[in-house]
């Protein structure tokens, strides 16, 4: 090769110009390409933490399980008293809301304050019964006519359970 080729190539402007284009825009593609990496890998983790959040809550649902001990209909003090007892597997069950509907489905009386009570009439301090624990709740004022009825429980976590009984 030709010295004098050489050095017009060294000189040449143009030469120059399209390497350092070319390390610039490779080094804006690798950055580009690390933030991508770094915001899908943030993305891809908040996923799997929801994922599993909304996972935990359903498991904990069905571990959830009310049996009806007893239901007793005082027409004279016109209240209902339900007598529950936790036999899931897990811990705080609340009862958040209380339906009472017609034997053809029809909602008679919809209750959202809900005071759980102690079998020594002591109102539970912490409203939820863990494994094993008993209470009951007393629904006031409802007036019901000798006839089959319903009563659903909602828990706090979102769990129904039905029972049905005669006033």
């Amino acid at each position: 090769m030709d010295l004098r080729k050489v050095w017009k190539l060294l000189r040449g402007r143009r030469a120059v110009s399209a390497a350092i284009s070319n390390v610039i825009l490779t080094g804006a593609v690798i950055a580009v390409s690390f933030v991508v990496l770094t915001w899908t890998q943030y993305r891809s983790s908040a996923y799997n933490e929801e994922y599993s959040e909304v996972m935990n809550a359903d498991i904990a649902r069905l571990k959830e399980r009310l049996a009806f001990e007893y239901v007793f209909y005082n027409q004279s003090e016109s209240k209902l008293l339900v007598y529950l007892m936790n036999c899931g597997t897990i811990n705080d069950t609340t009862v958040k809301t209380v339906y009472v509907t017609t034997d053809i489905g029809e909602v008679k009386e919809v209750f959202s304050d809900i005071n759980l009570m102690d079998f020594s009439d002591v109102e539970i301090a912490d409203q939820d019964l863990d494994k094993g624990e008993e209470g009951y709740f007393v629904l006031s004022s409802l007036i019901l006519n000798p006839d089959s009825y319903s009563v659903r429980v909602v828990t706090g976590r979102g769990s129904t359970f039905d029972h049905a009984f005669v006033a």
